[in-house]
């Protein structure tokens, strides 16, 4: 399985599109965290709050930001956020279900073109390892916070996600595993589920370098050198290619 160029820009290009279709969407996501509000005034301060958390988490960890901090970053009142959302981890549930919406309609699309496009499945493996650092680079304050969410989750909590991003995360995961273990001959007779913890091992991988700054990160960039060719060496070992 062969790493190529321009793999990087293809999946920021494919996350973007779904970013903007799903919060351009007039569909409601959040049915288990917060009920719609019914003014469009109304939904607009529902997604400063989103997107005040979000910037937050940029910089701090999910326990060190408060309801208060929350409000203060949104320009609205303490009041406003409660009509919205029972508690901190509501709002949490939310980017979480914002986050889910947009991996799902970028893998989905991803999908899609393969079927239109077979010959792109040469890549395939190569465009996921470079969603996976194109999410955790854009999204690391709610990894983060989902992550340690998920492991201090006890028992009779939601079902517990392979990823820690949410159990829609993993499923569609499972989709590009199935698809290509159903299209792509290279992964001919192989169990899908093996495919499926490939991934999750690679993604652990990325994770532990890019979020909690394991195994080497470059101080100028941000990123680990030749990230991308270390996880398709694993990836590549794991599934035999």
């Amino acid at each position: 399985m062969a790493s190529t160029t321009g793999l990087g820009e293809a999946a920021h290009a494919a996350m973007g599109a779904s970013a903007a279709n799903a919060f351009g969407s007039a569909s409601w996501i959040y049915n288990h965290h917060a009920q719609q509000p019914a003014q469009r005034r109304s939904r607009r301060t529902f997604y400063r709050f989103l997107d005040a958390a979000e910037g937050l988490l940029a910089e701090r960890q999910w326990h060190e930001v408060s309801v208060q901090d929350i409000v203060k970053q949104a320009r609205a009142s303490v009041g406003a956020f409660y009509n919205r959302f029972s508690d901190k981890s509501a709002l949490l549930g939310c980017l979480d279900e914002r986050l889910a919406e947009e991996c799902d309609r970028t893998i989905d699309g991803l999908v899609a073109e393969f079927r239109i496009c077979p010959a792109l499945l040469a890549d395939a493996p190569g465009i996921l390892v470079s969603l996976m650092i194109r999410l955790l680079h854009s999204h690391a304050g709610i990894v983060r916070a989902l992550d340690i969410a998920t492991k201090m989750a006890g028992p009779g909590a939601p079902e517990k996600s392979l990823f820690g991003l949410g159990v829609r995360f993993d499923r569609a995961l499972e989709r590009y595993a199935a698809h290509m273990v159903a299209a792509d001959a290279r992964f001919a007779g192989r169990d899908a589920e093996d495919v499926l913890t490939a991934f999750q091992e690679t993604f652990w991988i990325a994770r532990e370098r890019l979020i909690y700054n394991k195994g080497g990160v470059a101080a100028d960039t941000g990123e680990a050198p030749d990230l991308h060719g270390v996880l398709m060496r694993h990836l590549a070992a794991r599934l035999g290619g």
